[in-house]
């Protein structure tokens, strides 16, 4: 999986990327391009022992341009923790209306604790390397301008879970995501920033896996599971916007 064409074209983008920003990143991003690659690979096996296990249909594809729109509104719509509660609301929309299309039927909660497993791998790698290989960059606090660090980093992260076939024959099929963390650090050193708000990603990917075990056996409704994952993840951007703080972050699924 790790060694198969869609992943070696993401590795190279990845690359590419780092690349535009430092003529000496390449390391750095072959270094990324790995540390995602095992990670992912490790937290997919954990997440089908549990029985996560997500049919690959044709509603899934629909995803795929979704995600795009989103991200052209807004970059950070683009995280899945945006994407899925707007297909839910998009579908119970089309309902209303009398219409029912079971495109918009996904597997919700399975969706909800695939994207706290997300998290979960983006705030260990935060945690690790978020702080690696800073740009100074102005930054204005209001009322001066002063100097800043642009912290960029992107893992593309294979995912196992998208199971095809049949029952008696699964057919795990690899898909991929980059996670994407850039932040300012100015009151705090990056390498501790990172830290900081790596600690902040690590917790919401708890609380999200915590909201999908509960929908799933019934003891919160699926809606109000889908509804409190943008509320959360805008959450983690005003404690980055907090005044001591001062700096911006995106965080990318």
């Amino acid at each position: 999986m790790l060694f198969d064409a869609v992943f070696l074209i993401i590795a190279i983008l990845v690359v590419c990327m780092y690349k535009r920003e430092n003529d000496k990143w390449e390391i750095i991003g072959i270094k990324d391009v790995i540390r995602g690659g095992v990670l992912g690979v490790l937290f997919s096996t954990i997440m089908s022992a549990i029985g996560i296990s997500i049919e690959l249909t044709f509603g899934m594809l629909l995803l795929i341009p979704l995600t795009v729109l989103l991200t052209s509104i807004n970059p950070k719509w683009g995280c899945y923790a945006y994407v899925i509660p707007f297909a839910y609301v998009l579908g119970s929309i089309i309902e209303i209306f009398g219409y029912n299309i079971t495109w918009l039927d996904l597997p919700y909660t399975d969706f909800i604790t695939l994207i706290g497993f997300l998290h979960l791998v983006e705030g260990i790698l935060v945690i690790l390397y978020g702080g690696e290989n800073t740009i100074d960059v102005p930054v204005y606090d209001g009322k001066n301008i002063t100097t800043g660090y642009l912290m960029k980093k992107f893992w593309p992260v294979p995912l196992v879970i998208f199971a095809g076939g049949t029952p008696e024959n699964p057919v795990i099929i690899p898909l991929y995501a980059i996670l994407g963390y850039i932040d300012v650090a100015r009151s705090y050193q990056p390498k501790i920033k990172s830290i900081i708000m790596g600690r902040v990603i690590l917790l919401y990917g708890i609380s999200v896996i915590l909201l999908g075990i509960l929908a799933l056996k019934g003891l919160i409704s699926m809606p109000f599971a889908l509804a409190l994952m943008p509320i959360g993840h805008e959450l983690m951007f005003v404690i980055n916007y907090l005044p001591h703080w001062t700096g911006y972050a995106e965080y990318d699924i």
